[in-house]
């Protein structure tokens, strides 16, 4: 796109929605990519072109059909994170793997879920070059860093009382995690409980095992570790370890790689965060009446297992809020919100070997 004689400030709009807006010099030319589309689906732009004084100066429409899937949807994190690593034949299982099934994995089974929701999800939004640079304001903890990063227009966070929002910037390669974050509209300014910035290639936590350190999720996870995305239940598999919160989570023990804990539990039975649980792989998930999705998510616990990474009042495995994308991902699969994981056969779960922290 080339900026017209008179304009001040582009303004990117998809379905109507307001996607993005930066100021932009008369006659300079740039590329803007539009993420978190669905494959094989036709999309309305309008770029608005305003002056300074605010007045439009050129309004342009294109119609735009993204191409078909092609290859695995990108997992995030390097080769070498502990998120991508399947679990070997044969891995050891923790000598209290039994007891920690029935104390944490069985407590409020019959609510367990794959959070989906956009008050429990995870809120993905992705940076353009072009987006504006904001100084991320922090309230509680990672407060003694600056963070600045781009964000674009459309991002939200969860409404949920965590509020949760990552914000992803392909080409700095960088990560932003938020909890409790905020926008005042009134002075375009972002705030967040706590902000962090990591590698998108990166180990998949905020520090490395052994050392402490916060995170915008309990166990200190980078916070797309383990989420589970739309197009991977679409392409049929999941290759990466999922992330799991539980109600019971054991106090005074860390297990690698976690960095963090908000585990409140004194029982010794209780699965501490950075534990990784596994769903018995000798368990036949195809011969099961589920849907297709949640196969899937079986059989990544199988092959890939999750980590524990964070207290919730029920067990759940986290996935990603379609709140920023502007249409409901989830309902274009037919996968409902929130909806149960009951039907797994958590009793066939152990939890393999923990090593403190």
């Amino acid at each position: 796109m080339t900026a017209p004689a008179g304009s001040g400030r582009a303004q990117i709009f998809r379905g109507g929605r307001l996607i993005d807006q930066f100021s932009v010099t008369p006659g300079s030319s740039f590329t803007y990519t539009d993420y978190l589309l669905w494959p094989s689906t036709g999309y309305g732009y309008e770029i608005r072109w305003v002056s300074a004084a605010g007045s439009i100066v050129l309004d342009q429409s294109l119609t735009v059909r993204t191409t078909a899937a092609s290859g695995a949807f990108p997992r995030m994190y390097g080769p070498g994170s502990f998120w991508n690593q399947p679990i070997v034949t044969g891995a050891a299982l923790d000598p209290n793997s039994a007891a920690m099934v029935v104390r944490s994995l069985a407590a409020g089974l019959g609510e367990s879920n794959l959070a989906n929701s956009d008050e429990w999800g995870i809120a993905v939004a992705y940076a353009n070059p072009a987006s504006r640079l904001y100084s991320v304001g922090c309230q509680l903890y990672g407060c003694d860093r600056p963070a600045s990063f781009r964000i674009p227009s459309y991002a939200a966070p969860t409404t949920g009382s965590d509020h949760h929002l990552v914000v992803l910037d392909p080409a700095a390669g960088t990560e932003l995690d938020t909890w409790e974050a905020t926008h005042d509209a009134t002075t375009d300014s972002w705030s967040a409980g706590s902000r962090y910035i990591t590698a998108m290639a990166g180990w998949g936590a905020l520090c490395q095992p052994g050392q402490r350190c916060g995170g915008a999720v309990a166990a200190g996870f980078a916070t797309l570790g383990g989420i589970v995305r739309p197009e991977e239940i679409a392409q049929g598999h999941i290759d990466h370890a999922l992330f799991l919160t539980l109600p019971n989570v054991r106090s005074g023990l860390l297990a690698c790689p976690a960095t963090g804990s908000d585990g409140g539990d004194t029982n010794t039975a209780a699965i501490p965060e950075g534990a990784r649980v596994q769903l018995d792989p000798s368990f036949n998930v195809d011969a099961q009446a589920w849907p297709r999705w949640e196969k899937v998510v079986a059989t990544a616990l199988q092959q890939y297992g999750a980590y524990v990474g964070d207290t919730g009042d029920t067990p759940a495995i986290r996935a990603e809020a379609t709140i920023d994308r502007g249409y409901d991902a989830w309902a274009m699969l037919g996968v409902p919100r929130s909806p149960t994981l009951a039907g797994l056969p958590w009793g066939d779960f152990r939890v393999l070997q923990i090593q403190p922290c």
